[in-house]
């Protein structure tokens, strides 16, 4: 059994859509199938001119006989199983998968027939009647319904021809899949599009377990919906400039998991930040992180981080800003401490355990800015 991949992202390996795509086509060969991708993006691909000379002039061969189409649908015509893994673009498929879907008019005849209660084309060649496809998408948005455009694309799309959808894997929250962090988290995932690529080619579908497995959420719609929001907010700060400068630091990822190291929970903060709280506060909080003072907790990272409060957003970064507002020196672990409620962050301050320079005014204001994340005024805030 041969089977044939396309995936139309842009980003090519680097895609979400890829890491969807591997895994299934592993569990593919482990079950003894032949398989090949082709990544749109790397071949030359003429948009359709509407001609109709492959049905008539010259039937079956296209107009455009130069770029890489003719080869790719003589490889659509030897493979059993054809695989379209796309990301969802206006709730349809990305313009490369788009042009390539159009080029595929030579493989069918130009006659109008009718197959039940639709009209269709009939295939060209005996060996595409009765294909088998596979659907892999994902998209940004949390939300399977945001796919039923697609879906219904695709399954019109292969009736001409006579072909068949024999699996979907559809993923909301796509951008998860890429985070390094979240790989071991999301192990269960990546196994379950293994074994779907086992079970397409030894019995020809996926196992409704299986498939309960793929649509499960890979986390609470409106955690995922902050934590998009605050990377949004965070890219955005970072592309604006000050006085003329880039921003001086690198856009700090948003946690998307209960933080478990200082750099998540200097990143959480400017997720649970309180806008109307902040009114119009222009501020930067530089956070100078030490090694251990030997309290031997977890999370020692030392290093430098800043938050950006402006426009009621804020945004962390890391790195050191020229001219913080406020900045606190403290070993990582102190600060965890402070965040998870097993210090009080007024006493630690008080005995030393770390210092600030600036508006001790804004230190004050921590936790009606940042809630309970902020652990300075008081035990656990």
């Amino acid at each position: 059994m041969k089977i044939l991949a396309f995936n139309g992202s842009p980003r090519g390996k680097r895609s979400n859509t890829d890491r969807i795509l591997q895994p299934f086509l592993e569990g593919a060969r482990e079950a003894g199938a032949e398989t090949e991708v082709v990544y749109l993006k790397d071949k030359k691909i003429n948009y359709c001119l509407g001609c109709f000379t492959c049905w008539t002039k010259t039937p079956g061969v296209c107009v455009h006989k130069k770029d890489d189409m003719p080869e790719l649908l003589e490889k659509i015509r030897q493979a059993d199983i054809t695989v379209y893994a796309t990301p969802l673009y206006i709730f349809t498929v990305t313009g490369l998968m788009k042009d390539f879907m159009d080029r595929h008019v030579p493989l069918v005849q130009p006659y109008i027939v009718k197959e039940g209660e639709r009209y269709s084309h009939p295939p060209r060649y005996d060996g595409v009647s009765g294909r088998r496809a596979v659907l892999i998408a994902n998209c940004g948005f949390p939300g399977r319904y945001n796919f039923a455009g697609l879906v219904e694309t695709f399954r019109l799309f292969l009736s001409v021809g006579e072909g068949k959808m024999v699996a979907t894997i559809l993923r909301p929250m796509g951008e998860l899949l890429g985070q390094p962090a979240l790989q071991d988290a999301l192990s269960w995932y990546f196994a379950a599009a293994h074994r779907a690529g086992r079970e397409v080619v030894e019995l020809g579908h996926i196992t409704p377990e299986t498939q309960a497995i793929l649509d499960r959420e890979l986390m609470p719609e409106e955690a995922f919906v902050t934590t998009a929001n605050a990377w949004w907010n965070s890219q955005i700060a970072a592309s604006k400039t000050g006085e003329g400068d880039d921003e001086p630091g690198q856009p700090l990822p948003p946690p998307t998991a209960p933080p478990t190291t200082l750099r998540e929970t200097i990143a959480g903060m400017a997720l649970v930040f309180n806008s109307q709280a902040a009114g119009d506060l222009e501020a930067v909080v530089q956070f100078d992180v030490s090694p251990s003072t030997g309290l031997r907790t977890s999370g020692e990272e030392p290093g430098q981080y800043y938050l950006r409060i402006a426009e009621g957003k804020c945004a962390a970064f890391e790195g050191v800003h020229p001219e913080p507002t406020l900045t606190i020196h403290t070993p990582s672990e102190v600060w965890l401490a402070i965040s998870r409620g097993e210090l009080d962050g007024a006493q630690a301050m008080m005995s030393g355990q770390y210092s600030v320079e600036g508006d001790l005014g804004l230190l004050i204001r921590f936790k009606e800015l940042f809630g309970e994340a902020s652990g300075a005024s008081g035990k656990g805030g």
